[in-house]
């Protein structure tokens, strides 16, 4: 390792080869656009629609303290990603297909872009080493998971935040640096971020960072720009910390005992092995333990999966009410793909190197290693030809111009089937195991509905998706009863399962609804584990038996949505009508063959008498909670528009309505915003307001008089307002929570924090370019490009015969139907990567 390495700057051509990569990687989307099959897992289905979402209340409301789209509403900075979120801006502006695609794409060049630069500076890693471990990072990230920006952008991030401690780097990179490093975080997740990278980051900096310039300066920029990343998301750590007692989320764990525990955790390591893409190299690189960066570089490795393993297996037990439980320190695991490729780039420089080779038999090892992760046959293809990419190049690199062009020229071509033959298992790997379909199916069309939406904002109400993704109607801009999420309020998911009940036929199912917190559908197969696409698949024939249908209209649900009819629902229903998709409204897609690759035609059941968002009631008095969930699933319809129930701990002085009477009053919403309800009515005698949305201490009533009337829990999930006296009366449901907005004051300090290093102390001059590194190829011994489109051509009909004669037709599960797709795509992604490999070997 040497120090003047730190200075390592990037050649214009390496990384406009590494965004080639990327753009040639998503070809079939860019050029097909919103009629591409795209991965709807985790990012349509958990972020993307929320953007949209809170793109179009800022627009028209302005900022809002409340998000009232997710499940019974939550504060908006409770998830993920504050309100601000650049992701918000971007789905303002673009279709949610093209985000999709813009991120996707991001995703895999500054995989690959940090693994560049960072491998050098950090490592002193070889520019051919670095390239060759870049390209191979940036195709593991194909079609990867948007959930995770820290894991990616980390490497980058690591050495702008050199540059910004850096005395000899000018001002203007400083700021350069510092306004990358910002742009990182806005983009990153805080709950996935927090406190996994920071420990990282300065671990990186304090047991291999020694050579670093200003060393002492970067290990006080860690400090620095971390603190400033928590001080930037400080009003999202406080509202997830003040919402703990409402998630729907169990930290109580059973504890099996020493043995077993060890046993589960060793059945963790086998799996998480198998995600390894660079397995292979960390089996090589261990004859070369002699050198401390690649041994410091495993103990890292081992480090991570120890607590990974730990607070993911059976051994979290020993914590058992402990708040370290509550950090997810299971996601340390996502660190490790960082630590994987810095050993493999150890591995090549060293096996370019003048170093001994290891002994053959050490080759063996990787027969046993990938027979114990367990990995599938596809993942166990795509680490061998990562291997001989890897091996290719460094066969490649150890050529030293030599004379003769027939070797390099070999070398070269085998490169290309590698790398065509990576990217193409790992494209399958994720279309696989994913959950896949052609985004026009499920985001264009219906727009009946897209106008029943609309009317939303007058009257607000809710749509039940029965084996119906729920993104389908969030696209459309309708409140759905359930969601895929992160977070969920317990006493709201505890409402849905009345509604659910009567699926769930066993303990087994109960538990399964209970205990996922991931995940609130009003359908399921096999407990609630099931993962799907724009529709469930294979889900049973259904009926008006399935649901407590009093319980649903007592949720705000006046909307049913399905893909198929459903039994004697038409009896509950105004009207039933079919909207219709985008492939049934699409002609040149009937003359293509093609309609019914993209319909969904979807059925609409407007249902009689459901409850209003607002309405009063008499109260109902309970001990516990239980009762008041036990008074809900044993009350009619009538019951439940006519009386609320209240636990008494609840409203302490509350008095029970006259049971006698009959409706406590009318009432209706004169206007509406996220954090303000104007409401009018008149009450017949003392009666409740009930407002069917989840319960939070911060909302509140001022009455015509100026008076203020606090909330409640009522319902057991909704809200409560008290009313006093019979006679019209006026009030404005408010939600305020000054705190966390003050708080974003907080967030503007840790932006002056990030952006401190460019005005700490005096820029120097613009640092030299690494030293010049001559390809080592001459043009007789790159391959000419035919040869390489005809490796890619070969590559992809052999992926493709073998996808024909071992997955297709054999795969029963959800994701069959994109295989088709994957047969006319992914073998011209192998031949698009085969002839980028010929830019890579005359760059080499």
């Amino acid at each position: 390792m040497q120090t003047e390495t730190a200075s390592f700057q990037p050649r214009r051509g390496d990384v406009l080869l590494l965004l080639g990569l990327a753009l040639l990687c998503y070809a079939d989307k860019i050029v097909l656009g919103p009629l591409a099959t795209i991965d709807i897992y985790d990012s349509l289905e958990v972020h993307f629609a929320p953007f949209q979402a809170m793109w179009k209340l800022w627009t028209t409301y302005g900022p809002f303290s409340w998000y009232p789209f997710h499940a019974g509403g939550v504060p908006s900075f409770v998830g993920q990603h504050p309100p601000w979120h650049p992701g918000v801006l971007l789905a303002g502006v673009l279709p949610l297909w093209a985000l999709s695609l813009l991120w996707n794409c991001g995703q895999m060049f500054l995989a690959g872009y940090g693994m560049y630069r960072f491998l050098p500076l950090l490592l002193g890693t070889s520019r051919r080493s670095a390239l060759v471990v870049a390209a191979l990072t940036s195709i593991t990230w194909i079609s990867g998971n948007v959930h995770f920006v820290m894991p990616y952008v980390f490497p980058a991030f690591f050495v702008w935040c050199v540059e910004l401690f850096s005395a000899a780097t000018p001002r203007r990179d400083r700021a350069k640096a510092a306004a990358f490093i910002v742009l990182a975080s806005l983009f990153s997740f805080p709950v996935l971020t927090l406190p996994h990278f920071p420990i990282l980051h300065l671990a990186l900096v304090l047991f291999l960072g020694r050579h670093l310039p200003d060393f002492r300066r970067q290990v006080a920029g860690v400090f620095l720009v971390w603190t400033g990343y928590v001080l930037l998301y400080l009003p999202s750590i406080a509202s997830l910390f003040l919402y703990i007692p409402y998630t729907q989320r169990e930290w109580d764990f059973s504890y099996p005992g020493l043995w077993p525990a060890i046993l589960d955790y060793f059945r963790w390591l086998r799996g998480r092995l198998a995600d390894q893409q660079l397995i292979t190299f960390l089996v090589l690189g261990l004859p070369f333990m002699s050198r401390r960066s690649l041994r410091t570089c495993y103990m890292f490795l081992a480090a991570m999966l120890l607590v990974a393993g730990v607070f993911t297996s059976e051994l979290k037990g020993l914590f058992s009410g402990s708040f370290l439980l509550k950090m997810d320190l299971f996601m340390f695991a996502t660190c490790t793909g960082i630590v994987g490729a810095m050993i493999a780039a150890e591995v090549l420089d060293a096996l370019a190197g003048r170093e001994k080779r290891p002994h053959w038999a050490w080759a063996l090892l990787l027969i046993p290693a990938l027979a114990l992760t367990g990995a599938a046959a596809n993942k166990v293809l795509a680490f061998l030809f990562i291997l001989g990419a890897g091996l290719c190049a460094v066969a490649l690199m150890r050529a030293d111009g030599a004379a003769s062009t027939r070797r390099p020229v070999r070398w070269g071509v085998a490169l290309a089937v590698c790398l065509a033959a990576s990217a193409m298992l790992v494209r399958q790997q994720n279309m696989t195991s994913g959950m896949f379909a052609p985004y026009a199916q499920g985001m264009l069309g219906h727009k009946e509905l897209s106008a029943l939406a609309a009317t939303g904002s007058k009257e607000p109400f809710r749509v039940a998706c029965v084996d119906l993704h729920p993104v389908v109607a969030q696209n459309l801009g309708l409140d759905t009863v359930g969601a895929k999420s992160p977070l969920f309020n317990k006493y709201y998911k505890e409402f849905v399962r009345e509604a659910v009940l009567p699926q769930l036929s066993n303990t087994q199912q109960l538990q399964g609804f209970d205990n996922l917190w991931r995940q609130l559908y009003l359908t399921r197969l096999q407990v609630d584990l099931d993962q799907r696409s724009w529709t469930l698949d294979k889900a049973p024939a259904r009926s008006t038996a399935d649901f407590n249908w009093d319980a649903l209209r007592a949720m705000n649900v006046t909307h049913v949505l399905s893909p198929r009819p459903i039994a004697g629902l038409e009896e509950l229903s105004a009207s039933h009508t079919v909207s219709a998709g985008y492939g049934e409204t699409s002609p040149w897609l009937a003359r293509l063959g093609l309609r019914d690759r993209y319909a969904l035609p979807l059925h609409v059941y407007t249902l009689k008498d459901a409850l209003p968002r607002v309405s009063l009631a008499k109260a109902v008095l309970v001990d516990t909670r239980e009762e008041a969930l036990g008074f809900i699933r044993a009350s009619n319809l009538d019951t439940l528009r006519s009386r609320v129930v209240v636990v008494r701990e609840d409203m302490p002085g509350l008095p029970p309505g006259d049971v006698n009477g009959g409706f406590a009053g009318e009432v209706r919403i004169v206007s509406w915003s996220p954090d303000r309800i104007v409401v009018e009515g008149e009450a017949k005698g003392p009666c409740v307001l009930v407002a069917a949305n989840n319960f939070d201490p911060n909302w509140k009533a001022v009455a015509a008089d100026g008076s203020v009337v606090p909330s409640f829990r009522a319902n057991h999930a909704w809200q409560g307002y008290r009313i006093d006296r019979p006679g019209p009366f006026r009030m404005e449901l408010t939600y305020s929570n000054p705190l966390i907005w003050q708080l974003n004051l907080a967030s503007l300090i840790g932006l002056g924090l990030m952006f401190a290093g460019v005005f700490w102390g005096r820029g120097g001059h613009s640092p030299a370019a690494a030293g010049r590194e001559d390809p080592l190829l001459g043009a007789a011994q790159v391959p000419p490009l035919g040869r390489m489109v005809l490796a890619g051509a070969l590559s992809g009909l052999v992926w493709a015969v073998t996808f024909l004669l071992f997955v297709l037709g054999r795969h029963k599960g959800p994701q069959a139907e994109s295989f088709g797709y994957m047969l006319a795509t992914v073998p011209l992604l192998g031949l698009l990567v085969a002839c980028w490999t010929r830019s890579l070997l005359r760059r080499f």
